[in-house]
């Protein structure tokens, strides 16, 4: 081996080692990373990944349109997913464009494509598209070239887009060359501070785009790769352009240009026979290509001797002419159709009929003549010889018609009848065919009831059963945990709240009598009596009402006197402390302690004694340092002057002094209450009649007022007085309130902070207040808000009720219930709860008709990948108005569009309310910690409460402002619109736009402050101001000769400390510390600044679940570590423990003398009294183990230490870590999803009560949980910290009622970065096809169980009249009906629907498993084809295999985690340990039947495709290529057949056929990707899943087989790769997918059931899984909700077939009268034949039905042993 060979190897082990420790995450990159940010696509990447992916035959043939059409698909595919992205080359990458494996004969066939691409996405003017510009491509010398880094800097992306050549298993140097070389990439990209995405793991799903992220990595120092990398495989050097005569050409064609071009300096040089037939064949071919429609250019591969040296030669020369700056100059003068220039399967086969002496239209000779003639003209050559004598004189030489292929043969569609449905199949045209069964069909699924039909009519008069002992005393508990909740929210004292009681509105309302007419002198009795009567009973009143005046009045003065005194008092007490900033606390505490009466007596005069402490403190300051420092307390004397000026209760002397002191802030005339003022002396005597020189402002009043007193200033729009609310509502809440009242659907889009709360509460209050049967349900995202909207409704409203079972709330989750859900008025749940509730059959016709409004909360999260489709599905099957409510929504219309559409089906109208401004304005920062922070306390000057990190008094200088126009990184990726600028933003951006401006960017004298404001400002008017001044900076940075940088440059702050922490973090890198430790201490660091700064309590978003506790864990052993050496060094505190332990024993001592019998025998009045003269010594409260507070961020003056322990005791037994109870009582907590319950409610009780300042948090905390904070800091970088998530986590700061302005601090995280966070565009919200097969499923079992129903055919109506086939896509024309009707025809073709609609067999099985589709129609076929059933024969005998085996096939089915590419080398046999932890293959049963099930599908839906392009596509032609839109080929027949013609395709696309395909498609991602344009085929919605190694290119992951072998929880996250987060929730959803199994199966089995979908949502493993019962108003236990489903899953444990009928148990649920389950009802059944016998006797399909008991059984005994592990784990 060379030196150079030993070299190149040891650099590709140096980064294939690296490369083998990052692990990639699968994200979304549209709705959970990217959103609209940029990122960058490596163009050699892309190009080698379209050419594997979409098998272009670079081969045999040169199908360079394919190659074409291929890119253009896939960049087409993430632009109309909202994708913001960029094209780069790397001109040093040219080789990485082809595999390694790809011979060297055909490299140049990848040189010339690549060269084309770049000209094709750069040209400009090249489309029709709208939404493409060429702007998008860039070239550069290198990735570490200058330029390049120069383009990141002006274009920061949040990711590059790469390949990292693992695409191949060779070990030759040549291979590894090429996978380092993409290594290498990835790498410096990573040193440029960027994550980096794998283009070979690009999955679209709907509106989705997935691919795995790498976030972090280590790098490496010194990596300089030899040059070997990029020189191996050189292609041939390009030589000179030819000096030919180019305005001979009198064509248009760019194309023919080049081929005439390359022709003839090939000609000129060679002009043998064969090579002036290959020259003619490549001319005719270029006609053809121009003339000929792309359907009739498919060919079979052909070969030629000595042609593929000839296109190399041809593509050579071409490729001259194309980078020449001739070629460059013709792009835009000519018509590019350079894309096309060579198909070379065309080429080769009429190559071959020339050499045969073939004849040639006449016509086609004619339309090649004029480049025939350019050729000769250039090279003297004449191509025309050479074929003179075989041109026929026929128009055409055409051979037999060509039919289409065989392959196009469909499947069979048998025929359907269905009452409801019909009228939205009408459309589709297909013909059906009646199938017949085989009477070999496997039995598992013959003469199967319906699954819904084991139902027994409930008992109306069955007495609800009483809670047991330990039932009453978890209900007792829970009840407790939401009083204490409650009035954590309504910051009640202790756990006292007191909700409004709710009294039913009467039926109809009561007429009024008509008053009496009262008519002069017409009394029967005499004038003279009445008179005389009511003169004495008025003087008694009157005499007894000014007696009691009199008593009142002068108890009031009494009163009044004593608070006078008791307020001169405090004056005198307060003024002896002589840190005004104490003194300004001591009385701002007074104040607000004050009652009513106080406050109307003496409030103004105390909060004018706030005003002059202000005032003194001002002077002090500006006297001491200067005006400047001084600024930040005359904000706050601005505010208080405020204040002051709109109470009641001023006297003449405190008006006095109050405007006195307005002057110093700039307010020339307060605005006092019109009210009679008294005359009385101050209690104090103010600053202002001192002697002494006044200080001045430093600069003017409106400056003053804008740059730092805009958090104080007015901000109401439009408020006025309202009886509908307690509050003065703005205009737009007004205007919801009106919709609410008119029972119209609302879309209300309003920051966080804004005042959306009341929103909910006000329509529950309409709900209860109606009737005592509506009912309102609120779905809410997380479990977490879950909890927190039902302890709000709990806090807010009571209710009486006369019917038993019934409750003002409830909740439902998978985790718990709480009340009845079918009780209640307000229900609170999650999305997939209420999709189950809507979709029972038992509850159409009685507790859907009673839902009266259903709340969205969080509607933005349509958007997510996940559960996204759940909420969207639950829109447009809403039965009723809705309310749907977002803070982030990018495209607000055109989602208002889409929802208004859906609701305007059911009949309901739907109104948009949009509010963009926060009422507290948010700061940004970067903080910068102080180097060589060491924590010895922490420690707080009193300062006053000035808002903001940057105030002028502050005593931390680590935190960097961010102005919002500097934060700007993109100019076209940015709204102004949506850049909140708080009014001294405004103000500095007005000064730099003064400044800069210039003749040609003026700016108008209009917008001066000074011209602008006449008075104080109001924040509505600066916002207007501010409008106007983003409006003509939005003109500026359109055009970059504008003084746009200018301003945008001296906005920026000084961040040259930001590059020198990040060279000291590099330089500590380069030593060996850890990253980790560095952000953990860095985030200690800034919760100890934040203390000192005043600015806690704060939440620290983290969006790595693991990191959070590691953070948290860190914090607190720091501050543990610092407390134990000072206790060892502290002097006083020894002698404090020696002073403790002594008065300690003294207890003891005096505790053993009370224990003696003494007589006492002084009167017990004198001993009480003496006791209670005992003081108590301090040593009773001290505590030596208790956290001291200069080591502790709780505030403990807002928590008693009892109930905080007693918070803790709570707790135990929950299985909580112990180091989070210490943490707890230093003040910080940590909070994710992942957290146990309770934990989470006490966190936020205790953050809420201010006990807690520091939690750190995931972004669920984000999700509308009410945890107001000072401070918001985002303490990591992630892959979900998106714009979205960054506009969801800050909205916690500042919230209204509580902080005036909120800070938000960017740590750990690059300036660039936060900059992009703050200054990108909210994603627009993109939808899921919702049409999923098992919704089709679910929605025919409802219409049969709940038959004809208003609900029922609003909810089909909605789901089949969209007018897109989901939001944000494409129109759905006709799409949607027809994927119906091949869904159904799916369905029936598994034996899942009968021919009328009615599901049969398994279908309840499928329809409970909706949540792991597609996985459940794969397991569905395998238990229809009886595999479970043969496997599970010897389970008694051969348990372990039995199990293993289970284990091993659902692991392949169900929670899949992909495998590394690396790891694709491992066994495809199944049980062989393959050594890397991947799955290893299927058992030859399971998989045959997936295979033959994924074959019938395919053929199912081609056959949809192929009706759908009969009946709306026949003569549309397919020949624009997807992203440009520029059209391809021709419009006519070809001239010419050739003997390699194939028959045209009608499903394939035509550019895909050019390679050969045909519609015969290999797997349903091949069809669903090589779809020809116009035909909606979502792969996602297709009812399969892919099974390796047939359709995926790499293995699973093993983790789920391997935790059932082992056991292990950490090897799950050591070997296999899982992040630790996320191993919990994996392995919980699978037992999760076991339960549901395992209840389905019992259900089935057992005739006497009685479940339904409703029961199906308890299913769940967690340990927290419970179901309280608690009274109508939450305190009385009353009804048993016990769950019915987990018992059946019990029984089926010990007794899996029952032959006797089990005992009838009640609903956990009133029900109506009108209730559908009446006898009537049952007997109407039982009519039809679909009721289920009374006994449970085995069914007919399995003589003495074993064979599914067993497969149960095996369920039953792998669930168990799986459960085990699972909680074994976890103990």
């Amino acid at each position: 081996m060379s030196d150079e060979d030993h070299a190149v190897r040891v650099t590709c082990a140096k980064l294939a080692l690296w490369y083998s420790t990052l692990l990639p995450r699968r994200v979304d990159v549209v709705g959970d990373f990217g959103g609209k940010q940029l990122f960058l696509i490596d163009g050699d990447s892309l190009l080698h990944y379209s050419i594997v992916t979409s098998a272009v035959d670079f081969d045999v043939g040169f199908q360079l349109l394919h190659v074409i059409y291929a890119v253009e698909s896939y960049l087409h595919g993430l632009q109309v997913r909202g994708c913001n992205f960029q094209v780069i080359f790397f001109e040093n990458h040219k080789p990485l464009c082809a595999s390694s494996t790809t011979s060297a004969r055909n490299r140049y066939k990848y040189q010339i494509t690549r060269a084309i691409l770049i000209r094709h996405l750069q040209r400009p003017a090249i489309t029709t598209s709208d939404d493409y510009t060429p702007d998008m491509v860039f070239s550069f010398p290198s990735i570490d070239s200058t330029l390049f880094h120069h383009h990141l800097a002006e274009n920061p992306a949040a990711f590059l887009l790469c390949h990292d050549g693992q695409d191949v298993n060779n070990d030759s140097v040549k291979d590894l060359i090429h996978t380092t070389a993409f290594q290498y990439m990835i790498h410096q990209f990573f040193q440029l501070s960027h994550s980096v995405a794998l283009i070979g793991g690009t999955e679209f799903k709907s509106s989705r785009v997935i691919f795995p992220i790498i976030t972090a990595a280590r790098k490496m120092q010194d990596l300089t790769p030899p040059q070997t990398l990029w020189s191996y495989s050189n292609l041939s050097s390009l030589g000179d352009l030819p000096q030919f005569d180019w305005n001979l050409y009198n064509g248009n064609s760019y194309s023919e240009l080049v081929i005439a071009g390359a022709l003839s300096r090939i000609l000129t040089e060679q002009s043998a026979e064969q090579h002036k037939l290959m020259a003619l064949a490549i001319a005719l071919h270029s006609v053809i290509i121009r003339h000929t429609c792309l359907t009739e250019r498919t060919m079979a591969a052909a070969t030629a001797q000595n042609a593929d040296a000839f296109l190399r030669n041809f593509c050579r020369e071409a490729l001259v002419i194309i980078e020449s700056d001739l070629g460059s100059s013709m792009t835009g003068v000519m018509n590019w159709d350079i894309f096309d220039m060579v198909d070379g399967r065309l080429f080769l086969s009429l190559y071959n009929v020339l050499a045969k002496g073939g004849l040639i239209p006449a016509v086609l000779v004619d339309q090649a003549k004029p480049l025939l003639t350019c050729i000769e003209n250039w090279s003297g050559v004449s191509l025309l010889e050479c074929s003179s004598q075989q041109i026929s004189n026929s128009l055409t030489v055409k051979g037999p018609t060509m039919a289409l292929s065989s392959s196009l043969l469909t499947a069979p569609i048998p025929p359907f009848d269905h009452e409801m449905l019909n009228a939205y199949l009408t459309s589709v045209h297909i013909q059906t065919t009646q199938i017949l069964e085989g009477v070999n069909e496997c039995k598992v699924f013959q003469e199967l009831t319906h699954w819904h039909n084991a139902k027994r009519a409930v008992d109306p008069k069955a007495k609800p059963k009483k809670l047991g002992f330990f039932a009453m005393r978890r209900a007792q508990r829970f009840m407790a945990d939401t009083l204490a909740y409650s009035a954590s929210l309504t910051n009640a004292t202790g756990k006292f709240i007191e909700p409004k009681t709710i009294v039913r509105a009467p039926a109809r309302p009561l007429k009024k009598a008509p008053p009496k007419q009262t008519i002069p002198n017409s009394s029967k009795k005499p004038p003279g009596h009445g008179a005389k009567k009511k003169t004495r009973t008025g003087t008694g009143k009157e005499s007894a009402h000014e007696a009691a005046l009199f008593t009142q009045a002068r108890k009031l003065e009494k009163k009044n006197t004593a608070t006078f005194r008791h307020w001169k008092t405090l004056c005198d007490e307060f003024s002896q402390e002589t840190m005004l900033a104490k003194r300004f606390q001591k009385a701002t505490k007074h104040f607000l302690n004050l009652n009513h009466e106080d406050r109307m007596t003496i409030g103004a005069e105390v909060s004018l004694y706030m005003c002059d402490t202000l005032f003194r403190a001002s002077e002090n300051q500006a006297n001491k340092f200067n005006g400047i420092q001084a600024l930040g307390i005359r904000s706050l004397l601005f505010n208080q002057v405020m204040q002051t000026s709109l109470l009641p209760g001023l006297t003449e002397e405190a008006s006095a002094v109050l405007q006195i002191i307005s002057s110093a802030v700039g307010i020339s005339r307060p605005g006092t209450p019109k009210q009679q003022m008294v005359s009385r002396k101050l209690s104090f005597h103010p600053r202002v009649y001192e002697p002494g020189n006044r200080v001045r402002l430093p600069l003017g009043t409106l400056e003053f007022q804008l740059g730092y007193c805009g958090p104080f200033l007015e901000r109401t729009f439009d408020s006025r007085k309202d009886h509908r609310v307690s509050f003065e509502p703005d205009a737009w809440q007004r205007s919801v309130l009106d919709s609410i009242d008119a029972n119209d659907s609302l879309f209300i889009v309003a920051p966080t902070s804004s005042g959306k709360t009341f929103i909910s509460f006000y329509a529950m209050e309409a709900i209860l207040r109606a009737d005592d049967d509506g009912v309102l349900v609120y779905v809410a995202p997380t479990k977490a808000l879950v909890n927190q909207i039902a302890a709000e409704i709990q806090a807010r409203f009571r209710k009486t009720y006369h019917h038993e079972g019934r409750c003002v709330w409830a909740i439902h989750t998978r985790d718990y219930r709480v009340n009845s859900s079918h009780g209640c008025q307000v229900l609170v749940t999650v999305p997939h709860i209420l999709q189950i509730m809507l979709l029972s059959p038992t509850h159409v016709n009685s507790w859907t008709k009673r839902v009266k409004r259903i709340i969205f909360d969080e509607v933005h999260c349509i958007g997510q990948a996940d559960d996204g489709i759940i909420w969207e599905q639950l829109l447009l099957m809403a039965p009723c108005p809705i309310i749907a409510l977002s803070a982030t929504v990018g495209n607000p219309e055109e989602f208002y569009e889409w929802l208004r559409l859906s609701q305007a089906s059911k009949g309901f109208n739907l109104k948009m309310v949009t509010h963009n401004t926060r009422y507290s304005d948010l700061r940004a920062f970067q903080y910068i910690p102080s180097q060589g922070f060491e924590f010895k306390g922490l420690h707080r000057p009193e300062n006053f409460p000035v808002p903001g990190l940057d105030r002028p008094n502050r005593t931390c200088t680590n935190f960097r402002f961010i102005h919002p126009i500097a934060a700007l990184i993109n100019r076209t990726s940015v709204d102004l619109g949506e850049l909140s600028l708080e009014p001294r933003d405004a103000l500095t951006l007005w000064e730099c736009m003064k400044k800069f401006q210039t003749p040609r960017f003026p700016l108008s004298d209009a917008l001066d402050p000074a011209r602008v404001f006449s008075d104080v400002p109001k924040k509505s008017e600066v916002l207007a101001w501010a409008a106007k001044l983003k409006a003509v900076l939005n003109i500026w940075m359109q055009d970059k000769a504008s003084p746009f940088d200018k301003v945008q440059n001296s906005l920026k702050p000084d961040l040259q400390s930001v590059r020198n922490q990040k060279d000291v973090a590099e330089q500590a890198e380069a030593k060996g510390e850890q990253m980790a430790n560095n952000q953990k201490l860095s985030v200690f660091a800034l919760l100890c600044d934040l203390h000192q700064e005043d600015c806690l309590p704060a939440i620290l978003f983290d969006y790595d679940r693991v990191e959070c506790e590691r953070k948290l864990e860190f914090a607190l052993r720091q501050l543990e570590a610092a407390e134990q050496d000072w206790k060892n060094s502290s002097k006083e505190w020894k002698r404090d423990i020696r002073d403790y332990e002594i008065w300690k024993a003294s207890q003891d001592k005096d505790r053993k003398k009370a224990a003696k019998p003494i007589t006492d025998k002084r009167p017990q009045e004198e001993q009480i009294r003496e006791e209670a003269n005992i003081e108590i010594s301090p040593w009773e409260l001290f505590d030596p183990i208790w956290p001291l507070d200069q080591f502790s961020f709780a505030d403990s003056t807002r928590l008693a230490r009892s109930e905080l322990e007693d918070f803790i005791v709570s707790l135990k037994g929950e299985n909580i870590r112990s180091y989070l109870f210490a943490a707890l009582k230093r003040g910080l907590a940590v909070h994710h999803a992942g957290m146990n319950r309770r934990y989470r409610s006490i966190v936020e009780i205790l953050f809420r009560k201010g006990y807690l300042t520091a939690v750190i948090a995931t972004g669920t905390l984000a999700l509308g949980i009410n945890m107001p904070c000072k401070t918001v800091a985002f303490v990591g970088d992630s892959a979900y910290l998106t714009t979205l998530n960054y506009r969801q986590g800050s909205g916690r700061a500042g919230r209204r009622g509580f902080d005036l302005l909120g800070n938000v601090v960017f740590s750990n995280i690059d300036h660039t970065r936060a900059c992009e966070l703050m200054s990108s565009r909210l994603p627009d919200l993109k939808g899921h096809f919702p049409l999923t097969t098992t919704l089709i499923l679910r929605v025919l079992g409802l219409i049969e169980g709940a038959g004809q129903s208003s609900f029922v055919s609003g909810m089909v109506k909605a789901l089949l009249t969209q007018n897109r086939v989901y939001l944000g896509g494409e129109e759905a024309g006709k799409s949607v009906q027809h994927h119906l009707r091949f869904s159904i025809a799916y369905l029936q073709s598994q034996h899942l629907i009968s021919a009328d609609g009615r599901p049969v067999n398994f279908a309840g099985l499928v329809g409970h498993l909706y949540f792991t589709e597609n996985a459940v129609f794969a397991f569905h076929s395998l238990l229809k084809g009886g595999y479970f059933h043969r496997l599970c024969s010897n389970a008694a005998q051969d348990p372990t295999y039995t199990l293993r085996t289970l284990g091993l096939v659902l692991a392949h089915l169900f929670c899949r985690v992909p495998g590394r590419t690396s790891d694709s080398k491992g066994s495809k046999t199944p049980f062989t340990d393959p050594g890397s932890l991947i799955l290893p293959r299927l058992p030859k049963d399971a998989e045959d039947l997936l295979i033959n099930h994924n074959k019938e599908t395919l053929a199912i839906f081609k056959t949809y495709a192929s009706t759908y392009i009969g009946q709306y596509l026949g003569n549309t032609p397919d020949r624009h290529l997807p992203l440009t839109r520029i059209p391809a080929g021709g419009e006519e027949s070809r001239m010419l057949d050739l003997p390699d013609d194939l028959p045209p395709t009608k499903v394939r696309s035509p550019f895909s056929a050019l390679s050969g395909h045909s519609d015969n498609f290999s797997s349903i991602h091949e069809m669903c990707a090589n779809i020809r344009s116009g035909v909606f085929l979502e792969e996602s919605a297709v009812p399969y899943i892919p099974i390796w190694p047939h359709d995926l290119p790499n293995p699973l992951n093993s983790y789920i087989y391997d935790f059932l072998k082992h056991g292990d929880y950490t090897a799950l996250t050591r070997d296999n790769k899982i992040k630790q987060g996320d191993v919990w929730f994996h392995l919980r959803d699978f037992s999760l997918v076991l339960a549901t199994i395992i209840a389905s199966l019992t259900n089935f089995i057992r005739a006497d059931s009685n479940l339904d979908d409703t029961d199906m949502i308890d299913l769940d493993s967690d340990s927290d899984s419970e179901i309280i019962v608690l009274g109508s108003n939450g305190d009385t236990p009353d009804e048993d909700t016990s769950d019915r489903v987990l018992q059946t899953s019990r029984d089926a444990q010990h007794d899996t077939v029952r032959t006797k009928p089990t005992k009838k148990k009640v609903v956990d649920s009133w029900d109506d009268e009108d209730d559908a389950t009446s006898e009537e009802d049952v007997r109407s059944e039982q009519a039809r034949g679909t009721s289920t016998p009374a006994s449970s006797e085995p069914p007919m399909w399995e003589k003495d039905g074993s064979g599914l008991a067993r497969v149960l059984r095996a369920f039953v005994m792998l669930k168990a042993d799986f459960d085990e592990k699972f909680h074994k784990a976890w103990a």
